[in-house]
């Protein structure tokens, strides 16, 4: 095990040499020292190193005041400067600036240049800089006086704060080398140690590396220092390949490694995530004659920590005492911190208890672990209480203290504490950090209390902590789930001002939150937004839009999107295919949603509950109930625990076949699996029980449900005062309405509307319109279904105006009448003119319905100030299609074409799906070019009707001509495959047709899966031995 760690890390090469200096570096070469011709620099090299010197200098910073750097010259010039008054006025008014440039400019005297320099250095408050220290060593190399240049070098380095500051001095020490610096000058060991801890400092391990061959340079022997310092700076990095070079020249120089040696590849090794190494070098560290010390141990215990391997971490912290060592602050930090990580919040305090105890003082930092601690487990008087105790102990807390504790009394609603507290912290000088503000901010959100968040954002820009993209994206998000989407595009606009750049979380929030209130088009501008901004979407930002895009049943362009997705070379999960398996069941293509179920799992992903809820629930809806319990049987073998959802799915599917008893069955199976029963389990059974005229039974199972602790919703209440009100029992029902109110249980838009009807069919119209009055009144929206059963009200007792009042306020309230309510004021238009004609039911009112009704809906609407728009137009025209009644619907798009209203997309799909089933394929597929050209996304289904119409016509050169224009459109390529080669072309037996136009496919590059290719082969073989139907010239 020796060897083998021994080799580890010496490995790559047998012999290496000693000092290992690279072939050339610039840095190296101006660092050389010059050789002289004689004792003093000539003037020209004093010259060329106060130019070397000047370089230095940062060029845009402004020259200082030439007529305070001119009397500041006259004063200096005098033998007792020091005593001058108008010195000591001056001095205040100097900064590092003013001193660099007199330095640099000025003809000093060196004792007095160095004196003055020293006693400027003095004065409160003031620090040199590089640049000073810089001009100070070129006026003592111009004036050619002895210097001891090692101590300013060492002063001009200690001055540095920053990476620059080090890159600067570097530049004057090599500039002093180069140009004029005493001809024996090297610097010593000490003074390249400072050096190289100081490029440690900054991380710049580069200019370490060309330290170190200056060093050898030199002729300096690098000694155990030299080497420690820089293993340990690449170990900071995790650059342990480096360390070990730099371990590999220290072995060869015949040193040996330390503690601080092994310590820093240790913190390598736990850098890179390598614990089980770093673990290894700690073990061996006896054996190399290495004592392990505290920092061993708190390295090692910091790394299996932040692993998230605590038990390890104590194990290792318990063990300490063995190799004499003792646990300090720090070390107990971290033990802390990594405790409370883990949610062992009380252990952690036994250990600040214990810290107490050992007489060491926890700092503040050992506090705010456990105060975050506290917060994240959501135990914020826990929290307030170490807290106080921090305080109690002279521990000031600090701006993370009070923001930690911000953010958690935020987390719990708590935000007049928090509010409180940010107050207190702002007081007290400990100004909160972002942080804090955001999750303020985000408490306000969440209780929809926006212009308080609005209000602490403005307090976070007065007390000068400025907004961040997360509070921004925090109040995007917030706005977007309360519908105030306006609000929530005007806080991306003012990103963009300010300078923040938004990020996919920022940009996909606003996205679902168009999506979620159906604006898809809306937020695909977002998504072209963000993509100009050089932010690429990410599979969330994905997954929302297939949401969106199949909520509005246009699951085409959702499978569209899992194409792009795929393309940009993200990995679909679980959400989208359960997303696009919802989209396919949606439209009815259940078939297709078993299709993506397999591709799911041939790509390695596990369908869950949600996933074969959704299909077993489209099964049942679409009363396929013997495959939906099948689905189920197979589901609960895969070891899936069948949920309530599909369990009330199914309960559902058996209650609407009129199979009450199994419905009951399932139920009680239902308990007896541990799977608990719930107030839409328990709606769904009492509605069949309503539909079998059970209204008594489905009372007692209401009463069930109270005994069963289940709280019935709006819905359940609904359905009992709807059957009431059916069988005229209308006190009966407001007795139900009242127990529903005092319950706390709210009554939503269907229960008004059950009233409405119940009222419009006894022809009581304006007791109907006072439930409106009052629904409104409550604060509940009328829907779609309200409008049109009042709207069918009035014109059931022939007030005929007054529903076209009622579809006035309807389109005001922008609740867009659809196919329903226009069929319904057709139908009373119809009566109004035919007294005793009767409508079996809407199907017969389009086939019958003339033009010219129409025509006078339109008038009508005009006359009660409702406009007719591309809705009305698209719900009339797609009346005459389901009957086939093309020419009626020419008529219209001419009608509404001549009033500048252009089709959309459900027009043209109507409108091609028509000519379809009538067989005028040529006009369908003109349609389909229209659509295109206006942007539009033909559906599938469309092309599946049209490529088999014209194979049935037998004109497959145009079948085939179409289907390849349609494989430019960025169908997913799978898709295609079901729907027009599977479900269109195989499922009418056209074979060769298939095969042909799959390799149209491949030759366009779209090929679809392997599975889809074993679908597309399994259907073949099963049709070869069949008859064919297939007509080929």
């Amino acid at each position: 095990m020796r060897s083998r760690w021994i080799s580890a890390i010496t490995a790559d090469e047998s012999t290496i040499p000693l000092l290992h200096p690279s072939s050339s570096s610039l840095f190296l070469v101006n660092l050389l020292p010059r050789p002289v011709s004689s004792r003093s620099s000539s003037s020209a090299a004093a010259a060329a190193a106060a130019a070397a010197v000047r370089e230095t200098r940062t060029p845009e910073t402004p020259t200082p005041d030439s007529h305070l750097l001119s009397r500041l010259s006259s004063i200096l010039s005098r033998r007792h400067w020091r005593r001058s008054r108008a010195l000591k006025r001056l001095g205040p008014c100097l900064n590092p600036l003013h001193i660099a440039e007199l330095l640099r400019t000025r003809p000093l005297d060196p004792e007095t240049a160095l004196a003055f320099f020293q006693w400027v250095g003095q004065r409160p408050g003031y620090c040199h800089t590089v640049d000073s220290y810089a001009s100070l060593l070129g006026n003592l190399l111009r004036s050619k006086s002895p210097v001891n240049a090692e101590k300013i070098i060492v002063s001009m380095v200690k001055s540095c704060i920053s990476a620059k500051d080090m890159r600067s001095a570097i530049n004057s020490i090599r500039a002093f080398r180069r140009t004029g610096g005493p001809a024996d000058f090297r610097p010593s060991l000490r003074c390249y140690h400072m050096l190289l801890r100081s490029f440690e400092r900054f991380s710049m391990t580069d200019e370490m590396k060309d330290l170190y061959e200056q060093i050898v340079k030199d002729w300096i022997l690098p000694d155990i220092i030299t080497c420690n310092t820089i293993i340990k700076a690449y170990c900071k990095e995790g650059n342990i390949a480096e360390a070990k070079q730099y371990l590999r020249y220290l072995l060869e120089a015949g040193l040996k490694p330390d503690t601080f040696t092994y310590n820093s590849l240790i913190l390598g090794y736990c850098k890179n995530n390598d614990l089980d190494r770093a673990c290894w070098v700690f073990v061996m560290m006896p054996q190399m004659g290495c004592q392990r010390n505290e920092f061993s141990y708190a390295i090692l215990v910091h790394g299996l920590c932040e692993a998230c391997r605590i038990d390890r971490a104590f194990v290792l912290f318990s063990k300490m005492g063995d190799d004499g060592c003792c646990p300090n602050v720090h070390t107990y930090t971290v033990m802390i911190d990594g405790l409370c990580k883990e949610g062992k919040v009380e252990y952690a305090e036994s250990l600040l208890n214990e810290i107490s105890g050992r007489g060491l003082v926890p700092s503040t930092v050992t506090y705010n672990a456990l105060v975050d601690g506290y917060c994240k487990s959501r135990k914020t008087e826990a929290a307030l209480r170490i807290m106080k105790l921090m305080e109690s102990k002279r521990c000031k807390p600090d701006a993370w203290t009070y923001s930690m504790m911000i953010h958690g009394l935020s987390k719990e609603n708590h935000l007049e504490d928090a509010e409180a507290m940010l107050n207190e912290a702002i007081e007290k000088d400990s100004f909160p950090n972002v942080f804090a503000y955001t999750g303020l901010i985000d408490g306000y959100c969440k209780q929809g209390k926006f212009v308080d968040a609005c209000r602490i954002m403005k307090l976070m820009e007065l007390n000068g902590c400025k907004p961040d993209v997360w509070t921004y994206t925090t109040m995007i998000d917030s706005l977007c789930k309360d519908n105030r989407l306006h609000d929530a595009k005007s806080m991306l606009n003012e990103m963009f001002e300010k300078g923040l750049d938004p990020n996919v979380v920022t940009y996909t929030a606003l996205i679902d939150g168009y999506c979620k209130r159906g604006h898809v088009d809306a937020a695909l501008e977002i998504v072209e937004l963000m993509e100009s901004n050089g932010c690429q979407p990410n599979a969330w930002t994905y997954n929302e839009l297939i949401y969106g895009f199949c909520q509005e049943r246009t699951v085409h362009k959702a499978m569209a999107l899992l194409s792009r997705m795929l393309e940009s070379g993200l990995s679909p999960g679980l959400i989208t295919y359960t997303a696009l398996i919802h989209g396919q069941c949606k439209e009815g293509d259940i078939d297709s949603a078993f299709r993506l179920l397999d591709s799911m799992e041939v790509n390695g992903l596990v369908p869950d509950q949600q996933t074969y809820s959704t299909i077993i629930d489209a099964l049942c809806k679409g009363g396929r109930i013997e495959e939906s319990y099948s689905l189920f049987k197979s589901v609960t073998e895969k070891e899936v625990r069948a949920n309530k959802v599909m369990y009330t799915a199914l309960i559902d599917g058996l209650c609407k076949a009129g199979k009450l008893d199994s419905a009951h069955s399932l139920l009680e199976e239902m308990v007896s699996k541990d799977c608990l029963p719930d107030s839409y389990t328990y709606s769904v059974l009492i509605n069949g029980l309503c539909k079998e005229n059970k209204l008594q039974e489905a009372i007692l199972l209401l009463n069930d449900m109270f005994e069963r602790g289940i709280e019935p919703t709006n819905v359940t209440y609904t359905i009992l005062i709807d059957e009431m009100l059916k069988k005229g029992d209308c006190e009966d029902a407001k007795r139900m309405l009242e127990q529903m109110v005092s319950s706390g249980c709210k009554p939503n838009a269907i229960t008004y509307t059950v009233f409405i009807r119940a009222y419009c069919s006894k022809g009581r119209v304006e007791e109907a319109e006072n439930v409106m009055l009052e629904m409104k009144k409550g604060g509940v929206r009328p829907d779609l279904m309200t409008y049109s059963t009042l709207i069918d009200g009035c014109g059931n007792i022939g007030f005929i105006d007054r529903a076209f009042s009622v579809l006035k306020d309807m389109m005001d309230d922008a609740c867009e009448p659809d196919y329903w309510t226009y069929s319904v004021l057709l139908k009373h238009l119809i009566k109004r003119k035919q007294v005793n004609s009767v409508l079996a039911n809407m199907s017969d009112l389009w086939k019958m319905l003339e033009i010219d009704t129409i025509l006078e809906l339109l008038q009508e609407m005009m006359k009660h100030s409702c406009t007719p728009n591309v809705v009305t137009y698209n719900a009339l025209i797609s009346g005459f299609c389901k009957e086939c009644r093309l020419e009626e619907a020419y008529m219209l798009l001419s009608h509404m074409k001549e009033r500048g209203i252009s089709p959309n997309q459900g027009i043209y799909t109507c409108l091609i799906n028509c000519c379809c089933k009538v067989k005028r394929y040529s006009e369908a597929s003109t349609f389909i070019g229209s659509m295109v050209e206006c942007g539009y996304l033909p559906h599938l289904e469309s092309y599946r009707l049209l490529l088999s119409g014209l194979c049935d016509e037998g004109n497959f050169e145009m079948a085939k001509m179409l289907f390849g224009d349609s494989l430019d459109r960025g169908y997913n390529c799978d898709e295609v495959a079901w729907k027009i080669l599977i479900d269109g072309l195989l499922k009418n037996g056209y074979i060769n047709i298939c095969s042909e136009m799959l390799s149209i496919m491949e030759e366009r590059h779209c090929s679809p899966s392997s599975q889809t290719y074993a679908m597309i082969a399994r259907d073949i073989r099963e049709l070869i031995n069949e008859p064919l139907i297939e007509i080929e010239g």
